[in-house]
């Protein structure tokens, strides 16, 4: 029941993120991020109430889901593209490497341990035996700066303001994006951990804001030539990394294991 939930809800979502690109074609000046009609208000709370509505439904979550601690290759799927993804973005970032700032440089560098670490991940979820990606936890830790930088960039960086709508669902991706992430890092390295419903509503809130209501604004905006080629595979990674969190969401939404029940003994971190 709680699946069919969840789907229901990734539905919601998706139904957000076509009305978001409705709105974005028809009643946005991509060249300001200002809305042309109504107020932008009304977008904002459109997320908001979806936003309180995965709050709501997250409680009702196991706090050990059984697919957090076995084999997932749906999981593992997602998290292969998304580190993909990722790849792809640190090498547009490098193929621009003379006309980048140094934070941007570093920003691409930290790209790409980001897709190691989505890469390393992802092989762990195909294992008959759950094991952490790395020896280290530190690989993880790593895997997370580029979408701390991420959201520094751009809630300190862009030109944000409420009444720029685009700017803020991009800032709230990123911010979003970076929680998931750490909440993966959480299930990854500590087996057993009663983080099942973070992963389901950071999920879901990745899904929703990368990939429903800021995907679209950096699609039309590259469409008009607003936006580059960089931020462009910028925000696909980012929802490439949404569809991970509904992937996570919906196998979250299974079976707990039993409390009191420990964790597969064969969990370990890899000696090689």
């Amino acid at each position: 029941m709680k699946k069919v939930a969840t789907v229901l809800l990734i539905l919601v979502c998706a139904a957000a993120g076509v009305i978001r690109w409705l709105d974005v074609v028809n009643y946005t000046d991509m060249a300001t991020g200002f809305v042309t009609w109504g107020s932008h208000l009304w977008r904002y709370a459109l997320a908001g109430g979806i936003l309180l509505l995965l709050a709501l439904a997250s409680v009702s979550i196991g706090r050990r889901p059984e697919a957090l601690e076995a084999q997932n290759k749906a999981q593992g799927l997602t998290a292969i593209l998304s580190g993909l993804g990722f790849a792809a973005l640190g090498g547009v970032y490098l193929a621009n490497w003379q006309s980048l700032s140094g934070f941007q440089l570093v920003l691409a560098a930290l790209y790409l341990v980001t897709a190691l670490w989505m890469l390393l991940l992802g092989r762990t979820r195909f294992t008959e035996e759950f094991e952490a990606p790395t020896q280290s936890a530190l690989v993880g830790m790593a895997g997370t700066l580029s979408l701390y930088l991420l959201t520094i960039q751009r809630f300190g960086l862009a030109p944000t303001g409420i009444v720029r709508v685009n700017y803020i669902f991009s800032a709230l991706a990123a911010l979003v994006a970076l929680l998931f992430c750490t909440a993966q890092l959480k299930v990854a390295y500590v087996p057993g951990g009663k983080s099942g419903r973070w992963v389901w509503f950071s999920g879901m809130a990745a899904f929703l804001f990368c990939t429903c209501l800021a995907l679209p604004g950096t699609v039309c905006g590259y469409w008009v030539g607003s936006e580059g080629l960089m931020a462009l595979t910028e925000s696909i990674a980012l929802g490439f990394m949404g569809l991970m969190g509904a992937v996570y969401a919906v196998t979250a939404a299974g079976p707990e294991r039993p409390q009191g029940e420990s964790a597969p003994a064969t969990w370990e971190v890899p000696r090689h």
